[in-house]
């Protein structure tokens, strides 16, 4: 069964109503982030903007039909805007607000012109067209330019929708006059390519905006569920699986590993004398430092209070070693709270070897024991676990 340019379009329309059913539940789960509304309502606009063009041939009355064309072109065009500046605040950026209401300002011009005092269909088509491949190139823009580790699959997908549609919308700029098609409606191969391709890029733009909505829900989920929250470094149950991976790689290669254990010298008192909150911000400090100081394939995590411990790939006792009295050396230079809390680091070192037959905790002691001698000596050292 061949299908007509309306019935086309109606189902054009019901996809998007559809899609926005699961935006719209997506938008009262996540309401911290942005443009999921924004991008929800051009999707709503572009369903009425569709439901608008097989209403127009039922009516009687010419005003009210020329009044839905206007209408329903205006709505599908401002959709187009809308969807790239949902996706550019998801992104959590700022959309040049200026040139979109410009670009919306001009789109409006072209409509009431082209549709009440000169009635061209072509040019009418020609602004929602170069309206929507200016709209999709800065959509593009953003995602290349502003994307996000987490977000790079969807992102990808979503590009690739946009490039696809605006292949599809130049096509249907240069066949529109070759054709001389004088309206939508118009049952010919132009149209219901149109209707077709629409019905494709919207389904997948707005699929791939729905996996960017989930990515970030996983990796934010992922972010809690392996993060301290108050120092930003993994925590103790991440930290752990990351060691249970290094041991397997060792098991396989031989290849050693070196941990770091330290904790702050003398907290307690730095809490008691400024405050909870300057303890914490001593923590802070100190994470900053550590990360800032260790190469990209060491892992800080906060192991307890104010305890952290540091995996060192590939990292034999000696490297650990100078490493960690880098380490202490840069803490004590540099004071916490724009120099005002002046406070030390204790380090005990370990090398993961074949005499640990596989097994973490033994080490773990031993650099435990090493990070409590450097305490019993005096504090602001490091020492090397004895039995590494």
């Amino acid at each position: 069964m061949r299908l007509d340019i309306s019935t086309m379009s109606v189902m054009v329309s019901a996809a998007s109503i559809l899609q926005s059913i699961t935006l719209i539940f997506f938008f009262f789960l996540t309401r911290k982030y942005q443009g999921i509304g924004i991008y929800t309502i051009g999707t709503l606009l572009s369903a009425l903007g569709f439901l608008l063009f097989p209403i127009r041939p039922l009516l009687s009355n010419p005003l009210i039909a020329l009044n839905l064309r206007f209408l329903g072109n205006l709505l599908i065009t401002y959709a187009q805007i809308l969807y790239t500046v949902g996706i550019i605040k998801f992104l959590n950026k700022k959309p040049p607000s200026f040139f979109f209401i410009a670009l919306a300002s001009v789109c409006l011009v072209i409509q009431v012109y082209f549709v009440y005092i000169k009635n061209d269909f072509i040019i009418r088509n020609m602004g929602i067209i170069f309206t929507s491949i200016i709209s999709y190139c800065w959509a593009i823009y953003f995602l290349i330019k502003f994307r996000e580790k987490s977000l790079y699959a969807s992102s990808v997908f979503i590009c690739i929708s946009f490039i696809f549609n605006i292949i599809f919308l130049l096509f249907r700029a240069i066949m529109l006059p070759l054709t001389n098609t004088k309206a939508l409606l118009e049952s010919n191969s132009v149209n219901i390519t149109t209707i077709w391709s629409i019905f494709l890029f919207d389904y997948l733009r707005n699929t791939g905006f729905i996996m960017m909505i989930t990515q970030r829900l996983y990796h934010d989920v992922n972010q809690l569920a392996t993060l301290d929250f108050l120092t930003n470094t993994f925590n103790r149950r991440a930290m752990q699986q990351y060691l249970e991976h290094e041991i397997a790689r060792f098991n396989r290669s031989q290849i050693p590993f070196s941990l770091i254990m330290l904790d702050v010298d003398y907290f307690k008192l730095i809490n008691d004398t400024y405050g909870h909150d300057r303890g914490d911000l001593v923590l802070k400090h100190l994470t900053t430092i550590l990360k800032e100081n260790l190469r990209s394939q060491d892992l800080l995590s906060r192991w307890g209070g104010e305890e952290f411990l540091i995996l060192l790939p590939q990292t034999n006792l000696q490297e650990a070693f100078l490493l960690a009295n880098r380490l202490r050396t840069t803490v004590e230079e540099n004071p916490a709270n724009e120099g005002l809390i002046y406070y030390t680091i204790s380090l005990g070192v370990g090398t993961f070897t074949q005499e640990y037959n596989g097994a973490l905790t033994p080490l773990l002691i031993a650099i435990d024991q090493a990070l409590y001698q450097a305490k019993q000596n005096g504090r602001n050292q490091v020492i090397k676990a004895s039995n590494c």
